[in-house]
């Protein structure tokens, strides 16, 4: 990893972006994590992927019911529970990953979380183009 670049937190999860070392590709040397602030579990998502997970999380909030999917592709799957009087939202690695990971999402902090991610792929967006150089001052003949 080169750099790192925190977005925000809610209060139980921690959003950042990184740049890893490699070859320079479109988002190959991007992603976003999601990792909880108690250090147990940390998911990191490929670059393109973090505003795709946020529109994901601001529709899966709106289903909500407990023990169902509400989404499902190659890098994560989200499921709705409810255990006593806690209602999270799962974040589970697919078998894709070689290493299987969930992180549960207070189901009052997903809207934040999506949030969060928005802002993490904004600012990947914007920094996988490069910062273009400002002039000073304009040319007298301006």
């Amino acid at each position: 990893m080169d750099e790192r670049y925190p977005i925000g937190v809610t209060e139980s999860c921690a959003v950042a972006v990184l740049r890893h070392d490699g070859p320079e590709d479109v988002y190959g040397s991007w992603s976003a994590t999601i990792g909880l602030r108690s250090g147990e579990a940390t998911i990191r998502v490929p670059g393109h992927y973090a505003g795709v997970l946020a529109e994901r999380l601001g529709t899966a909030a709106e289903r909500f019911e407990p023990g169902r999917r509400l989404a499902r592709d190659e890098y994560l799957d989200v499921t709705a529970l409810a255990t006593d009087s806690v209602e999270t939202l799962a974040l589970s690695s697919t078998a894709r990953s070689p290493v299987r990971v969930t992180i549960e999402v207070p189901r009052d902090e997903v809207d934040e979380l999506a949030s969060l991610l928005g802002e993490a792929q904004r600012l990947i967006d914007t920094l996988r183009q490069g910062l273009g150089m400002v002039p000073d001052s304009l040319p007298e003949a301006l």
